[in-house]
Order: C-alpha cells, then sequence, then structure tokens
C-alpha cells in the first residue's frame, strides 16, 4: 500500500490547521526585533543632555510603539492576551513617567554648560579640548532644536533655571572661551572656522534664552491675572 499520499494529505490537514498569528503576535516579533524601549531602560541621568537630537529620535520611536500597541483593542486580541498587552502599555506609561523630566526641565539641556565641562578636562591637552567643543558648536542648532521639541510642559521654576544658566552660558562662550582659542594657536584658517561657529552658537543659545523666558513670563503673566 502506498502511503505517501496518505501522509502529504495528514501533513496539509495539519498545516490547514494551525492557527494564524495573531496581530498581538505580528506586533509582538517586530517590538523584540526593534528594541525601542532598550535606550530608556537606562537611568534619565544628565548624560542625555549630550544629544538631545538622539533622545528625540528615542522618544518618538516609544511613542510610535505605544501608538501601535493601543490600536490593537482587546476586541481584536484573544483574551489570552488582554493581560500581557495591558502590561506592556503599564511599562511603557512607567519609563515615561521616569524620563518626563526630559519633558519639563528646559535647564537640562545646556549646551555651553557641557562645554565649559569639556574645557575643564585638564587630562587632555587645549587644542583637543578646543576641538570636541567645536564638534558641539557645529551642532548647537540641531541640538536646541531638539532641545525645544522635546521640552512640552516647562515647569516655571525651571524654565527661570534655564534662562539663567543660559545667561551664565553666553558670558561662558563670550569670554572663557574665546579666551582659551586665542591660546591654542591654532592655524588662522581654523581659528576663523571656530569663531565663525561661536557666533552662530552665541545667537542659537540667546534663541533658547528666549524660549525659557517666555515660558516663564507667560506663567508669570497668567498667574498674575489669576490673582487679580
Amino acid at each position: 500500500m502506498n502511503t505517501t499520499p496518505l501522509f502529504i494529505g495528514l501533513i496539509l490537514l495539519l498545516s490547514a490547521c494551525e492557527t494564524a498569528p495573531s496581530a498581538f503576535d505580528r506586533w509582538l516579533a517586530k517590538y523584540e526585533l526593534d528594541a525601542p524601549l532598550a535606550y530608556f531602560e537606562q537611568s534619565p541621568d544628565s548624560f542625555y543632555v549630550v544629544s538631545p537630537t538622539e533622545l528625540k529620535q528615542e522618544m518618538e520611536r516609544l511613542d510610535r510603539t505605544y501608538a501601535q500597541l493601543e490600536t490593537l483593542k482587546d476586541s481584536i486580541l484573544p483574551s489570552s492576551h488582554w493581560v500581557k498587552r495591558r502590561e506592556y502599555l503599564a511599562h511603557m506609561d512607567s519609563l515615561k513617567e521616569k524620563w518626563s523630566t526630559s519633558r519639563n526641565d528646559p535647564s537640562l539641556y545646556n549646551l555651553p554648560g557641557y562645554c565649559k565641562k569639556l574645557l575643564m578636562d585638564n587630562e587632555i591637552s587645549l587644542p583637543e579640548r578646543l576641538g570636541f567643543i567645536k564638534e558641539r558648536l557645529a551642532d548647537s542648532k540641531s541640538y536646541y532644536d531638539s532641545a525645544k521639541t522635546l521640552v512640552r510642559n516647562p515647569l516655571p521654576s525651571k524654565s527661570l533655571l534655564a534662562a539663567q544658566k543660559h545667561l551664565l552660558g553666553l558670558d561662558f562662550l563670550q569670554r572663557e572661551l574665546t579666551d582659551s582659542l586665542k591660546k591654542a594657536n591654532f592655524v588662522h584658517a581654523l581659528k576663523r572656522e571656530f569663531e565663525s561657529e561661536l557666533i552662530d552658537t552665541r545667537l542659537i543659545v540667546k534663541d533658547y534664552l528666549a524660549f525659557c523666558e517666555s515660558h516663564y513670563f507667560e506663567w508669570h503673566n497668567e498667574r498674575a491675572e489669576a490673582i487679580k
């Protein structure tokens, strides 16, 4: 007796009986592949002020992941997935809360402060330090564009603190950093390039200072109106 057709038929029957992956299963496979929460599992320390651009990109990815999972309503999922979906949403909510300071504290983004920290690192030569700072100055526009996008609900006290920090930052760029540049004996072309980036950065820092002040004064004026 030839059992091959019977065997093949049995395989086809079993294959037909296999349950297709659910929407949640497909989402979970992509989630595990992309690892969108890996950035946020670390502590939200001041390290992220170094690159608000990266933080912004990761925040947007977290928001997209959350939105995707929210669209998988309980009604279209097997009941066995309901609890797991809610657990993932709750975990992402906890991460958003953990990193909430990046959304409400504009003083965390302080490029002149970071440049001053680099300048004070005496373990490397002054030209090397200025080289690192020059790279940061060249990135100042994207740095502060990202910072302003991230800060959605600035706290008044933190807005005022940010304004104060950036006033000091402008003084650092104008005096201390300029003096260090004079001492570095850079070739003329490199010095001119540095000075040009320094001028651009001061304008960008002034713009962020105005951004922080506007938030503070808006809150102050609203409070004054409420008291009347």
